[in-house]
């Protein structure tokens, strides 16, 4: 498996905190990723404007995928990338952990983190940190993410409709 690109830890937190402004419509327009895969992946991607001008390389990059397994979570990750690195992240996706390999000195280095979970830049490494989020609905862990990635003008988050999701008869 290949390893995820990272950039400098200044970087990341430069990318983190600059104010950026949504730029991608007035609501989420989910598409399917796969017709051949049951249930169906969608995902979003949405430009980001800084200083009034899109920022070549950054903007958030939304994925969606019903469980399978009764009552097991969806798969949901919100994602701030720049400069092809997930700086600021939320993943929340049923039966699995992540393993902090990088945050040393921090809370929850080399720890298992259940889902939720919120992705940070650490000094000794751009992405890979994760501490954990108390489980909530869709809509906070958007509010939540729009915060930490301080991104401002977002529309309000919806999951794909259900015709969308190829359950209408």
């Amino acid at each position: 498996m290949a390893s995820p690109k990272t950039i400098p830890y200044d970087e990341a937190i430069h990318a983190a905190s600059q104010p950026k402004v949504w730029a991608g419509g007035t609501r989420i327009v989910w598409r399917s990723t796969s017709a051949r895969r049951f249930p169906a992946p969608y995902s979003f991607r949405a430009a980001l404007e800084v200083n009034g001008k899109t920022a070549e390389g950054w903007f958030v990059d939304l994925y969606f995928k019903r469980s399978r397994i009764p009552g097991a979570r969806d798969t949901l990750s919100m994602a701030l990338i720049a400069n092809s690195t997930r700086i600021i992240a939320i993943d929340d996706n049923g039966p699995s952990v992540h393993v902090n390999a990088v945050g040393a000195g921090l809370p929850f280095f080399q720890q298992q983190i259940d889902h939720p979970h919120l992705h940070i830049p650490v000094p000794d490494g751009s992405e890979g940190y994760a501490e954990p989020l108390v489980s909530s609905t869709d809509q906070a862990l958007w509010r939540l993410f729009l915060a930490k990635a301080n991104i401002s003008g977002a529309p309000p988050f919806e999951l794909p409709e259900q015709g969308q999701m190829g359950f209408s008869l």
